[in-house]
């Protein structure tokens, strides 16, 4: 009988949440048995999720160890001072639409980006290490792992570690910390970003191994920390396909986009391509169907005031459960991509991406050319990767995939990115991990 050894995993996302950091966790969480690994997951009791997916409990096995911890945080304060609803659900990549902010929408984001460092859920950090540190002398875990953002969690990680210095631990970014493209959008002043720069600095040159989810990300945190940092890239999993018809589509041409959509996932150019190309080719503007799935602000409906024949072909509809979401792909013809319009794009690749992948569905992305995303297409050939303000490359790629011209996507070659090889991957570093502890 093989011995398990025991993972413990500090997580704030965790189902019922939804969205897609939410899978990165779960996934691991859900294989890592596969490798002998028992994992204990910490999750906070009273959450503040911006939107719920109970279909994704699914994936948590009965077998798993979950703890539940307390949790305040100031979002509450945020809708009073605000006029929201005390239900309205905050989501952060939608505070920066291309509404006029009112005085205390721009203070309470003033006080985002300059008093809660390094984000709200700050106040989690206390609480639950005081708790976790009585937790751990009985758990006895042979290794710790925190994953942000937000990246509260790695504080309660850096605790964890100064009160067992023998306990190895893995710091996983899922996003960029002190060189997070939205700290701008909060009115983060010098003092705040050195403060962000430093306490990244602090806690991560105390974990024994760091990882992250691109490899334009791990070299610019490399560069900062002066440490190795391990790419691990999100995944799709096979599991969510098992029943998925790779030749099932709509007689029409669907486009398809997942996620959310901000002022800065909003490129004009794309809708600008789609709209000549519904003047010049009837058979394109007849077929044409655009369906937004997700969360958008209102300046998505704004920008297509401005193409009324795309508007009219367009439907948005809200978050739906990630089940759903794997039908709406086999009926696409093709997977739109929107990145942010700003300096971490290079490194930005969604964990969507990789559903697209395995889809089997062409993929045109926005992203800057020598991006990561752009370089996976490249290499997988699944699709087009357009520079945000290209329209005549835009509607040449289009026009592509609506008479069917992109290559035939090869399901074997994208298995690096199974979340199961992906999950060998992390336990291969975490029993590396373990070694060099003990060796030191």
């Amino acid at each position: 009988m093989i011995m398990m050894k025991r993972v413990l995993i500090i997580t704030y996302y965790w189902p019922p949440s939804g969205g897609g950091g939410v899978q990165r966790w779960l996934k691991f969480v859900k294989y890592l048995p596969s490798f002998g690994w028992q994992p204990v997951v910490v999750v906070p009791e009273n959450p503040e999720y911006p939107v719920t997916d109970y279909s994704l409990e699914d994936d948590i096995s009965p077998q798993t160890d979950i703890i539940k911890l307390p949790i305040w945080e100031p979002y509450g304060i945020f809708k009073k001072i605000t006029g929201r609803k005390k239900e309205e659900k905050v989501n952060a990549g939608l505070l920066f639409d291309e509404k006029k902010r009112t005085l205390t929408e721009k203070l309470s984001l003033w006080i985002r980006g300059n008093l809660l460092i390094p984000d709200p859920r700050v106040f989690w950090v206390r609480s639950s290490s005081k708790r976790l540190k009585k937790i751990l002398k009985y758990l006895k875990p042979d290794v710790l792992i925190t994953t942000g953002t937000p990246h509260s969690v790695h504080l309660i990680g850096n605790k964890m570690k100064r009160c067992y210095p023998g306990l190895p631990w893995l710091a996983d970014l899922r996003d960029p910390w002190a060189e997070w493209d939205m700290l701008d959008q909060f009115y983060a002043s010098k003092w705040a970003k050195k403060r962000q720069k430093n306490l990244e600095y602090k806690t991560l040159s105390l974990a024994d191994a760091i990882t992250t989810v691109s490899p334009s990300w791990a070299n610019e945190l490399e560069s900062t920390i002066k440490k190795k940092v391990h790419c691990i890239t999100n995944g799709f999993d096979e599991e969510d396909f098992s029943n998925y018809s790779y030749k099932e589509k709509s007689n029409d041409f669907i486009i398809s986009h997942v996620g959310i959509i901000n002022s800065y996932r909003n490129p004009e150019s794309l809708w600008t391509a789609l709209q000549e190309l519904c003047e010049e080719f009837p058979e394109f503007y007849q077929k044409l169907q655009i369906q937004i799935i997700g969360i958008t602000d209102t300046g998505l409906g704004k920008t297509l005031d401005k193409f009324p024949k795309v508007k009219e072909k367009t439907s948005v509809t809200g978050y739906i459960p990630h089940e759903k979401v794997i039908y709406q792909y086999q009926k696409s013809s093709c997977l739109l991509l929107l990145l942010n319009n700003t300096k971490n794009s290079m490194g930005h690749i969604p964990g969507k991406f990789f559903e697209y992948l395995a889809s089997g569905k062409p993929v045109l992305a926005m992203a800057p050319v020598e991006s990561d995303v752009a370089r996976i297409i490249r290499e997988q050939k699944i699709g087009f990767a357009a520079p945000f303000d290209d329209k005549d490359f835009i509607k040449k790629s289009i026009l592509s995939i609506f008479r069917g011209e992109t290559d035939q996507i090869s399901y074997e070659t994208i298995n690096e990115f199974s979340r199961r090889s992906l999950t060998k991957k992390l336990s291969e570093l975490l029993t590396e991990t373990i070694n060099s502890q003990i060796s030191d």
